[in-house]
């Protein structure tokens, strides 16, 4: 009954004492307190000033006069007023701990522990209470409370190792994701010409990863605010212990504490997400240069011309120039195109430059570079009918000694795109290699047919059909035989091996023969928009990119 009444004693002091920082104003919580010189009175500066600008410049408690620059800043008020709401707290949480550690059924103090019927009672109800914990087992609560309290301590501090553990975790998370943040932004200033497939690949790895260390970042947020919530308690329960308790209770903190490094570190390292990217960087331009020779004869002539071609992973590149212009371009503009003659059967994109060199000055910078992304079909053109005013050609430097230099470069947008060419072509070469194996073995089949009736005359009467006998007036031997098939074989790996590709670009070159009998361009150049669409990776107000024979 004492301890009630010491209880509510002491509650009643820190009310009290709270009541004297309350602002005398609002009567509120202090705000920024400010103290009057006069009266010592506390405040709030909201209060206050809103008190001596609408009102009158005196203390509204003394009567005093009084100026803003006359009260006194109290930043200590703050930190009592804090401390006395936890005290409050602390108190009310208190008091609801004895209420519970109440009997509900005599309302004493609980001190015996029933192990038979695993429950906490008062000293009535395990002497008085009946028949109900006749025959029980007692306990003493403090002793069970103990082992129950020594239980939780070394609980606590493995939570408390595994707090400072996770924290550590968290650390390494942050930079981890830091440096992946890191690794993305230097892949995309990397790729920041490819196209925007590749961007979104490199963000959906970043996603992917992210989202796997968010879920360990989680998870080790959630052990932490665990264990910082069960820290909070132990802290707690140590503020409101008197010192004599912590004293007794120092070689426990101390143990508990020294037990926080005995376990390594390493149990607890994980395997950090790799920081790096499987990105699809830009490879590199695969490069040709046309020298045009004797530029201005060959403007006389209307047919274009041709640049030696370029092989890349199997595809087949070259240059198409008309001299003197292209269409309703002609004696105005050169006209310059790439064309694919072997390539993929379906329309593929590939970035490609065409570039004329400044033969005055020699300086790359001066050289004229076109640059465009494209989707390119087998023997389709596409490139600049309007590459070049073929009046500034030689005022400019780009003609000199009757000779004009060109040189294209062509690459997919990624490596992706060039493996997979790679692949085409490694299947293409397959193919055929086994087309001739198959065409050596029947010429081989052949020969041994033909050596077996030589050696046995009597069972070529059964085959004449299908093989003419050899005249035996003329004693062909066997070397002869041989020869001869060797002949036939040499002539077959003589004749033109012609590929379903290159006998697609005959038929479409075929079709597009005009009535005189002069082939005409893949397509005519024309203003209007592209067929195919094509992107542009230069800034030139000319350098549009166009679909050969677009125009009529």
């Amino acid at each position: 009954m004492s301890s009630s009444t010491n209880v509510a004693m002491h509650t009643a002091s820190v009310e009290s004492l709270a009541e004297v920082f309350r602002c005398f104003i609002c009567m509120e919580k202090l705000r920024d307190a400010r103290l009057c010189p006069h009266c010592s009175k506390l405040c709030c500066f909201p209060c206050i000033r809103r008190w001596l600008t609408d009102q009158r410049q005196q203390c509204p408690h003394c009567r005093a006069s009084l100026r803003l620059h006359d009260l006194v800043n109290c930043r200590w008020a703050e930190e009592v007023t804090i401390q006395l709401d936890s005290l409050q707290i602390n108190e009310i949480s208190k008091q609801k701990r004895e209420d519970k550690d109440k009997c509900d059924l005599h309302r004493e103090k609980l001190s015996v522990y029933c192990s038979t019927c695993s429950k906490c009672i008062c000293h009535q109800c395990a002497l008085f209470n009946g028949t109900v914990h006749s025959g029980h087992t007692f306990l003493q609560l403090d002793d069970v409370y103990q082992v129950n309290m020594t239980m939780i301590n070394d609980q606590m501090t493995q939570l408390k190792r595994r707090h400072v553990e996770l924290i550590c975790l968290v650390q390494d998370v942050e930079r981890n994701v830091d440096n992946i943040k890191t690794a993305k932004d230097d892949r995309i200033r990397e790729t920041r010409n490819a196209v925007h497939v590749m961007m979104a690949r490199l963000d959906e790895q970043l996603k992917t990863k992210l989202d796997l260390l968010n879920s360990q970042r989680s998870q080790f947020s959630r052990e932490t605010e665990l264990i910082e919530h069960v820290l909070q308690d132990i802290e707690h329960k140590i503020k409101t212990s008197g010192k004599a308790e912590i004293i007794s209770k120092q070689q426990d903190l101390l143990q508990s504490i020294q037990f926080i490094y005995r376990k390594p570190m390493t149990s607890f390292v994980t395997t950090p997400i790799p920081s790096d990217f499987s990105s699809e960087i830009v490879p590199q331009y695969d490069s040709s240069t046309y020298v045009i020779n004797n530029f201005t004869i060959l403007q006389h002539n209307v047919d274009p011309v041709y640049s030696q071609p370029l092989q890349i992973n199997g595809l087949t590149w070259r240059l198409k120039v008309y001299p003197d212009g292209n269409g309703t371009v002609r004696g105005t503009y050169l006209s310059v195109f790439l064309e694919l003659t072997t390539g993929l059967s379906e329309p593929s994109k590939y970035e490609y430059r065409v570039e004329m060199i400044h033969q005055l000055s020699k300086d790359p910078v001066k050289n004229i570079i076109r640059e465009f992304a494209s989707d390119f079909e087998v023997g389709e053109c596409w490139g600049y009918n309007r590459f070049f005013r073929l009046e500034q050609l030689a005022s400019e430097g780009f003609l000199e000694n009757d000779t004009l230099i060109l040189r294209f470069q062509v690459r997919p947008p990624t490596y992706y795109q060039k493996s997979r060419d790679q692949q085409w072509y490694t299947n293409h070469l397959e193919n055929e290699n086994h087309q001739l194996q198959n065409e050596i073995k029947v010429l081989r089949d052949k020969l041994d047919l033909v050596s077996n009736r030589r050696r046995n005359p009597d069972s070529a009467t059964s085959s004449s059909h299908l093989y003419p006998m050899p005249d035996a007036s003329k004693n062909t031997d066997d070397s002869t035989v041989i020869a001869i098939n060797n002949n036939c074989i040499d002539e077959t790996r003589r004749k033109p091996q012609v590929t379903p590709l290159a006998i697609e670009h005959v038929n479409r070159s075929r079709r597009m023969n005009d009535a005189d009998g002069e082939q005409d361009e893949i397509t005519t150049e024309s203003d209007s928009s592209c067929p195919i669409e094509s992107e542009s990776l230069s800034s030139d107000d000319e350098n549009d990119v166009d679909l050969e024979n677009a125009y009529v």
